[in-house]
């Protein structure tokens, strides 16, 4: 399903998504291309050493990027089954392209597909799992 063809809350929701990628896009791209070009002397691995060190370089930035780290790898988890309930692909990308990017991005752009998934599966009637169906579940009684 397309963005054109998405209406009312799934259509807002989207928007929602795809404005937070972009707006993530352009404040973090900006902060990642001033330090670049503060560190460009270093070259190509001395600004990611140089990144590295700042980024844990006292208990404030270390702080702020464990958690950084640690929101990632739940986010990464609940983008794992959200992907296969929904019929995601490529769910990896995202994930991996986080560090590459920035979370904020990668994570706005899965929920955006994700909601586009959900509305394309509400307007054909079918499951919103339409990634994997349900199984039912037999429960035994104890003798």
């Amino acid at each position: 399903m397309r963005l054109v063809e998405v209406q009312g809350r799934d259509r807002a929701l989207c928007i929602l998504y795809g404005l937070s990628a972009v707006i993530g896009l352009g404040i973090m791209g900006t902060m990642a291309v001033a330090f670049v070009v503060q560190n460009a002397d270093a070259g190509f691995l001395g600004v990611m050493e140089n990144f590295l060190r700042d980024a844990t370089s006292n208990l404030a930035t270390q702080f702020v990027y464990a958690d950084l780290v640690l929101v990632w790898a739940a986010l990464g988890a609940y983008m794992i089954v959200e992907g296969r309930r929904h019929g995601i692909r490529h769910v990896w990308a995202y994930i991996v392209g986080a560090p590459v990017i920035a979370l904020i991005v990668t994570y706005g752009l899965f929920m955006l597909v994700r909601q586009l998934k959900i509305a394309a599966a509400r307007d054909t009637g079918g499951p919103p799992s339409a990634g994997h169906p349900v199984r039912p579940v037999t429960v035994r009684a104890a003798p």
